[in-house]
């Protein structure tokens, strides 16, 4: 593991129920949403991090992916970002999320509002 990130296995193995988030487009939250990131896994190619959120208010579970800046080997939204291979696990986020051109739901910004649940 790096970082804080399972692989596929990993998370298996730490009792983590990926199937229990959703992630068609339909479903996954448009615009501001307070979530809690329960726990991250790689993506088979390695470029991207899969985060398993858990909103605060509704228990809704979904997963949003998280890739690598091409110029760095950082997995942030923009600069000056949380880099998701080693953000905290357990806290609440504020997430803010559109779709893109191609019609995917895409994370456009992330920050830590809770550091206690």
């Amino acid at each position: 593991m790096d970082g804080n990130v399972y692989t596929f296995n990993e998370a298996i193995a730490a009792g983590c129920e990926p199937r229990d988030y959703l992630f068609d487009t339909a479903h996954l939250p448009v615009g501001t949403v307070h979530a809690f990131l329960d726990f991250k896994i790689w993506t088979k190619s390695g470029t991207g991090i899969t985060c398993f959120f858990r909103e605060g208010k509704t228990d809704r579970r979904f997963r949003l992916t998280v890739f690598r800046r091409k110029d760095k080997d950082s997995y942030t939204l923009d600069d000056n970002g949380i880099d998701f291979r080693i953000s905290p696990l357990n806290v609440l986020y504020q997430l803010i999320s559109d779709k893109n051109s191609n019609g995917n739901i895409v994370l456009r910004q992330a920050d830590i509002i809770n550091t206690a649940r």
